[in-house]
Formats: C-alpha cells, sequence, structure tokens
C-alpha cells in the first residue's frame, strides 16, 4: 500500500485563494513578519497545508491596505 503525498497550497495557490497575483504573496511575506510560515518547504519554495486557510484569511482580513500608515503630509 503506498501512502498519500501530503498536498500544500503554494504561494500560487494563495494568490488565487486572496484574488491577487503570485508575486504578492512572496511580497508580504518579505513585508509582514507575522504573515504565517510555511508548513514545509522544497529547497526555498514554501507549503502550507490547506487546513491553516482559515488562519491565513483571519490575517489576511486584518493586513494593513493599501496607503495604510499615513505616507507623506500633503502640501497645503
Amino acid at each position: 500500500m503506498t501512502a498519500q503525498p501530503i498536498r500544500y497550497h503554494s504561494a500560487a495557490d494563495l494568490a488565487a485563494l486572496f484574488g491577487v497575483q503570485p508575486g504578492t504573496i512572496e511580497t508580504w511575506r518579505a513585508r509582514y513578519s507575522d504573515f504565517p510560515e510555511p508548513d514545509a518547504y522544497v529547497g526555498r519554495v514554501g507549503g502550507w497545508l490547506p487546513s491553516r486557510e482559515p488562519e491565513l484569511r483571519a490575517w489576511e482580513a486584518t493586513r494593513p491596505g493599501r496607503g495604510a500608515g499615513g505616507g507623506r503630509p500633503r502640501k497645503d
């Protein structure tokens, strides 16, 4: 009997889940220290267990939006 392989979500899978480009996931990983760590790595490529989808969705829901932080003050 052959064991079934463990399936993981790739960054591209997460991008499809959130409706963003795959590179956005890597940007989030680099920019936000609280982005959930992958469950496994194959080389430098991370993979997240599908059971962590609620955790990942919760993280994305609390992520600062575009323009958060104020930016440069406006000139009067």
